[in-house]
């Protein structure tokens, strides 16, 4: 069942479940424009329907290219965020569907949102649950860090930027575990990536100066003299 909003938005389709969140498309007819909605499950206590207004708020105050846009939350007849649309794919879907980032994609993308997550902590906000789903990035589409509200699971700044480099790894090794080292696996990056993201207690504002510092390899290519010896034999 459709969830009753204010008259601007009109509701048109599930997408599904966050935790004891409910995710739908919308559009928001005043502006003419597509967005999210994500509708906290009716059952959830008063100090958990805090937190989530809580929480879609203070992301909201901190405007980043590499953060999901909350345009408004409501706690009439339920606890709601409407936030940006940018296609609906998150990292997990990707990988999911098996599809890695290429290098050239990722470290853009990895050093923004290393940047938007310093951001947040720089404006007191720990988003506690961050993994490949709780990421955004589909064609066109600068990645972007969302699911505010989600239950938290830590409350550090290194653990959130710990859980961040987990998720970063597992979009260009296919895996979240971390004997997987991504230079390994994708080619053209370098090894100083690898030592990015596994620093203990690294702080959040440290991390995307690291990965702008990691400018990728060049492809590989095979030699003229290996070439001309191919097409000899």
């Amino acid at each position: 069942m459709a969830p009753r909003l204010p008259e601007r938005y009109q509701t048109q389709v599930r997408l599904g479940r966050d935790n004891d969140v409910e995710e739908w498309l919308a559009t928001d007819q005043t502006l003419d424009r597509p967005v999210l909605v994500r509708i906290l499950s009716s059952e959830a206590s008063p100090t958990r329907r805090t937190t989530v207004l809580e929480r879609n708020r203070l992301a909201a105050s901190v405007p980043h290219q590499h953060l999901v846009d909350v345009f408004a939350v409501g706690d009439d007849e339920s606890t709601s965020a409407i936030l940006e649309w940018n296609g609906g794919v998150s990292i997990r879907d990707r990988l999911a569907a098996r599809e890695t980032l290429p290098v050239a994609e990722f470290l853009p993308n990895a050093a923004g949102l290393a940047d938007g997550l310093a951001a947040l902590h720089g404006a007191g906000v720990i988003h506690g649950a961050i993994d490949p789903g709780a990421i955004q990035f589909s064609a066109a589409h600068p990645a972007k860090l969302g699911a505010f509200g989600r239950p938290g699971r830590w409350i550090t700044p290194q653990q959130d930027t710990a859980a961040l480099a987990t998720a970063l790894r597992a979009s260009l090794t296919g895996s979240e575990s971390p004997g997987i080292r991504a230079s390994q696996v994708a080619e053209g990056l370098p090894r100083a990536v690898d030592a990015a993201w596994t620093r203990p207690n690294r702080d959040s504002s440290d991390l995307p100066t690291c990965l702008l510092r990691c400018e990728p390899f060049p492809p590989r290519r095979p030699s003229r003299r290996g070439a001309a010896g191919h097409g000899a034999g």
